[in-house]
């Protein structure tokens, strides 16, 4: 009789290979996945952001796909603007397609003057504001002051972004190249010297463009810049004959406690006589026309300048005798030598 063999094999259980298979199968599933996921994490910011506006067709397109409602379309996009905004926001901070949007809101609907204003506005927001953010707001407000140049809030988003945020980082670079110049070696004086011009020329030209925009927002109607801070700022920058003339130009407008202080500071600049000019012609205003509005008086003049009579009912006199002198002024041309 054949030999029986005593050794232990192990019972083959169907339903135990399959759970084994099916732990194995998740384990290495779940491995994948996490090295996978971690994979995604190392993806460059901006191959991810490209996402946002996969689906941003061409102008063109969204402009035959809006079927002549132009406006509801752009309003559309805006709130699509909105939204990736708000994402980035409080994710990256960083609105690289922002302008994307703009520009497809724009091109459905120009006349949205919000949407620039908007726009200059919310770039500077939730990021570290450099010299490459500044002339992106910039560039906006630049758009919604060609499309409305009758709107003063652009002027002021300009002048503001030159004056008080890019003109101090500008200033910066000339006091480090020009403390560089100071102990720089005789062979690189001529390299730095030659990068200080170029940056001083650069922050004169930024400094006339800022006082240019305020200028012009303070000279539209519904604008919110302090006539006084601007004479000051002019003062500042040492421009003291157009301080003098925008003084001349805004004292007219200005409320009586603004009139004041810009009468008191043409005298501290020394032009004590158009101050007193201007005094007088304020005293005048409100002895003889105080109906008039100042600006209207300051063009016609008083009485006496006008040479109207202070009893209308000589008016009549008042004209005849206005003709008599231009024909005897008529006779005396027209007669021989």
């Amino acid at each position: 009789m054949a030999a029986v063999s005593t050794a232990w094999r192990p019972q083959q259980h169907p339903l135990g290979q399959l759970l084994l298979a099916v732990t194995l199968g998740l384990g290495s599933f779940g491995t994948v996945y996490g090295a996978q996921d971690l994979k995604w994490e190392r993806v460059p910011l901006e191959i991810q952001l490209a996402d946002d506006v996969i689906y941003m067709p061409g102008h063109t397109a969204l402009r035959a796909s809006s079927l002549g409602y132009r406006a509801f379309a752009a309003d559309l996009v805006f709130i699509r603007a909105h939204a990736y905004l708000l994402k980035h926001f409080y994710s990256d901070r960083i609105f690289s397609w922002l302008e994307t949007y703009v520009a497809a809101a724009v091109a459905l609907d120009p006349d949205n003057r919000e949407l620039y204003r908007w726009a200059s506005t919310v770039i500077r927001l939730g990021q570290e504001i450099d010299e490459t953010t500044i002339a992106d707001s910039n560039r906006f407000a630049s758009m919604g002051a060609v499309r409305f140049p009758d709107d003063p809030r652009f002027y002021e988003m300009m002048a503001f972004n030159r004056y008080f945020e890019l003109r101090p980082r500008i200033r910066a670079r000339e006091t480090a190249l020009a403390t560089e110049l100071e102990k720089a070696p005789s062979e690189r004086r001529e390299r730095l010297l030659a990068e200080l011009s170029a940056v001083r020329r650069e922050r004169y030209a930024t400094e006339r463009d800022a006082l240019n925009d305020y200028t012009i927002a303070a000279m539209l109607p519904g604008s919110e810049v302090d006539p006084l801070f601007l004479v000051n700022l002019y003062v500042r920058q040492d421009e003291l004959g157009a301080a003098r003339n925008l003084t001349r130009a805004l004292v007219a407008d200005a409320p009586p406690e603004v009139r004041a202080s810009l009468l008191a500071n043409l005298e501290a600049i020394g032009d004590t006589e158009l101050a007193s000019q201007l005094r007088s012609l304020d005293d005048r205003h409100t002895a003889e026309a105080p109906f008039m509005s100042p600006d209207l008086f300051a063009m016609i003049g008083s009485q006496a300048d006008a040479g109207l009579p202070t009893d209308w009912n000589r008016l009549g006199s008042a004209v005849q005798g206005a003709l008599e002198s231009l024909e005897s002024r008529q006779t005396e041309t027209e007669s021989p030598e």
